[in-house]
């Protein structure tokens, strides 16, 4: 079975920025600290992506730098699983 490569890179895209959009603004623009988020995470992620901050702007700003490159990363991914299967169906 092919991927569609198209929706899985828009979903990986809209996947990816929602979550990195939810850790800055709850680990880092709010400071809260549950199973799932943290402000340490949060810094870790805003030290690979430049210009993320710990703000509620800064959340935005990860909302588009994860979206970017959820859709490369699930782009890439698709095109590569549909490349292995061959020319078959």
């Amino acid at each position: 079975m092919r991927l569609n490569v198209k929706a899985l890179a828009q979903a990986a895209g809209i996947f990816w920025g929602a979550t990195l959009f939810w850790e800055i603004l709850v680990g880092g623009a709010w400071g809260i600290n549950t199973l799932w988020t943290s402000p340490e995470i949060a810094q870790l992620v805003a030290s690979i992506y430049p210009g993320i901050t710990l703000t509620v702007g800064g959340a935005f700003v990860a909302l588009i730098y994860g979206f970017l490159c959820g859709v490369l990363c699930g782009g890439i991914f698709g095109w590569l699983y549909n490349r292995s299967l061959g020319k078959t169906s």
